[in-house]
C-alpha cells in the first residue's frame, strides 16, 4: 500500500469514526434526558453510589486494576461510605476497541443512577467517550489515558489522574541529561502517542543541548516480523549515539530491543511508559536488561502513602501491586473524597469539590487538579530493568550534558 492509500484510507477511518461518536452524542442528548434525572436522582438518592468502570477486562487480565478499584471500594465503604452510602462499582468492557468504546460510553451515559465513570485504558477511547460522558453530565476519572487533549476540549467534569505524553518525553529528556548523554537516537511508534513523546523529547532535549543524531519511526503494525527492525537498525548501527529514546508499545518496541541488542547496539535505552509492562520482559528477555523506563507507580518509592498500600494488597491479594492497581485505587479514593468535600454526588458539585480539594496524598503522588482538569505536578517514575523484572531508580539531579571527549556514564548494557 502507498502512503497516499495509507493516507487516504486513515481519513476515511477517522471520518467514519466521528460521525459514530457524533451519533452518540445526539443520542445521549436526545429523548431521556439522562443528566436531568441523574442530577435528581443523585441529590435525592439514599441507596449505594453507583461508579462505572470502563476497562478492556477480558484482554488485560495481567493488569492488576480490578483489584485496586475493588480494594479502594471495600476501604472507603468500610469507613462509612460517603454520607452513610456505600460505594457500588459497575464493570463495563471496552475490549480495547474504538467501536466497543462508543458503546460502553452510550451504555453508561443512558444509566442515570450512575455518576461517575473511571476509565478507560487507552487514549483514543478515552478522549472520544469524554465527549459522551460530559454530554451526559458524568464526572470522567481517566486512570492512564496521557494523550494531552483530554483536557483541552473544554470539557467541565473531565479528570486526569496521571501524566500526559509531553511530560514522559520532556522527562525522559531530562533523564539523559543527568546521565550525561550527549547524543540521542529517537525511535517512535506512528501513531499519536509516539509522536507526542517523540516530539516533547526533543524539545526538551534542544533546550539541554543534547544532539539529536538521528530520528526514525515505525509502523504499529511492525510487531509480528521478527525482521521489521532491519532497515532500521542497518542505518543506526553506524551512528555516533550515547542513548536510545524508544517511545513504543509492547509488543513491537520489546522485538526492537530485542533485535538491536542482537545487531551489536548496546548503548542504553530509555523506554516511554507504554513499555512498562511484563510484556517488555517477556518478548525482549535479556535484551531488556539496563533498559529505563517511565512509569505510574514503582512499589519501592519511598513514600508513606505507596508503602502502606503495597503492604495492604499483599495481604489482600497475596500478590504484589502493579501501575495499574496503584492507579485504580487511586481513582477511587479521590473521587470518594471529593463527594465527602462536597456533601453531595452529584457530578457538577463532584467536579467543583475535585478543582478545590486540598492537597490528596495518593498512592501514585499528590492529586491536585488545575481549572482544565489536569493533574498539576504529577511525578514520573522511572524503572531499570534488572535481573528480568522493574527495579525502581532513585532521582538523578541534573547535571550539564558531557562534551563528546568525556567517557559516558550512562547505564550498563545488557549481560550476555
Amino acid at each position: 500500500m502507498t502512503d497516499t492509500e495509507r493516507a487516504l484510507r486513515r481519513a476515511s477511518w477517522c471520518c467514519a469514526t466521528g460521525v459514530v461518536w457524533m451519533m452518540a452524542l445526539c443520542h445521549c442528548a436526545g429523548v431521556r434526558e439522562p443528566g436531568r434525572e441523574r442530577i435528581a436522582r443523585a441529590r435525592a438518592g439514599k441507596g449505594d453510589i453507583t461508579i462505572a468502570a470502563a476497562w478492556p477486562w477480558e484482554l488485560r487480565k495481567e493488569i492488576r486494576y480490578g483489584e485496586g478499584l475493588q480494594m479502594a471500594m471495600e476501604e472507603v465503604n468500610a469507613e462509612g461510605g460517603v454520607a452513610g452510602r456505600r460505594l457500588r462499582l459497575v464493570r463495563y468492557d471496552d475490549k480495547e476497541s474504538i467501536d466497543e468504546g462508543r458503546l460502553v460510553a452510550q451504555r453508561i451515559a443512558q444509566d442515570p443512577d450512575v455518576v461517575a465513570v473511571i476509565g478507560h485504558l487507552q487514549s483514543y477511547i478515552t478522549v472520544q467517550a469524554a465527549r459522551v460522558y460530559d454530554q451526559a453530565g458524568l464526572v470522567l476519572m481517566a486512570p492512564t489515558a496521557t494523550a494531552p487533549d483530554l483536557t483541552e476540549q473544554g470539557f467541565t467534569r473531565v479528570f486526569r489522574a496521571t501524566f500526559t505524553d509531553e511530560t514522559v518525553g520532556s522527562q525522559l529528556a531530562d533523564l539523559a541529561a543527568a546521565r550525561r548523554l550527549g547524543s540521542v537516537g529517537i525511535l517512535y511508534i506512528r501513531n499519536t502517542y509516539g509522536r507526542n513523546v517523540a516530539n516533547a523529547f526533543e524539545m526538551r532535549a534542544a533546550q539541554l543541548g543534547i544532539r539529536i543524531a538521528i530520528r526514525d519511526s515505525y509502523d504499529p503494525s511492525e510487531q509480528a516480523d521478527a525482521r521489521s527492525f532491519e532497515r532500521i537498525l542497518r542505518v543506526w548501527k553506524n551512528q555516533e549515539i550515547d542513548v536510545i529514546m524508544l517511545a513504543g508499545e509492547v509488543p513491537s518496541a520489546a522485538i526492537f530491543v530485542s533485535q538491536a541488542r542482537a545487531q551489536g547496539i548496546e548503548v542504553p535505552i530509555l523506554g516511554g511508559d507504554a513499555m512498562s509492562s511484563p510484556g517488555l520482559m517477556a518478548v525482549a528477555g535479556r535484551a531488556a536488561e539496563g533498559m529505563i523506563v517511565a512509569s505510574f507507580f514503582h512499589p519501592d518509592e519511598p513514600r508513606q502513602e505507596t508503602a502502606r498500600f503495597v503492604a495492604a494488597f499483599q495481604r489482600r491479594y497475596g500478590v504484589a501491586a502493579d501501575a495499574g492497581s496503584a492507579l485504580g485505587y487511586d481513582c477511587v479514593r479521590v473521587i470518594a473524597r471529593a463527594m465527602k468535600q462536597a456533601g453531595s454526588v452529584a457530578p457538577d458539585d463532584v467536579a467543583v469539590a475535585l478543582r478545590t480539594l486540598a492537597v490528596n496524598e495518593g498512592v501514585t503522588g499528590t492529586f491536585r487538579f488545575d481549572s482544565h482538569g489536569e493533574m498539576v505536578a504529577k511525578p514520573i517514575v522511572m524503572s531499570i530493568v534488572r535481573d528480568g523484572r522493574f527495579n525502581y531508580l532513585a532521582p538523578v539531579s541534573s547535571r550539564p550534558v558531557r562534551t563528546s571527549s568525556e567517557p559516558s556514564t550512562g547505564f550498563a548494557p545488557p549481560r550476555s
